[in-house]
């Protein structure tokens, strides 16, 4: 195998476990979010409004938050594109 292909295979096996850890973040916001608000709900007795409130606003920032990721990586794919087909 070429040198550059090695570098290809191995960088996008690096880009895929980057997208999994993107399922753990999302994992993470529901449990923290939703979490901090069903124990506020605990004090003010407001269950289930509170934690329904944080498990929204948790996974509305986590899709901001992906939709940007995406963005900047198909930005860079673009420009490693270019790259690529002016060296060529």
């Amino acid at each position: 195998m070429a040198p550059d292909y090695r570098n290809q295979f191995g960088r996008s096996f690096g880009e895929g476990y980057s997208y999994v850890a993107v399922g753990f973040q999302l994992a993470a916001i529901i449990l923290v979010f939703g979490g901090l608000g069903w124990v506020v709900d605990g004090w003010l007795h407001t269950r289930p409004l509170l934690a329904i409130a944080g498990f929204l606003v948790g996974t509305a920032g986590w899709f901001t938050s992906l939709y940007y990721r995406v963005q900047r990586d198909t930005e860079a794919a673009k420009r490693e594109t270019r790259k690529g087909n002016r060296e060529g």
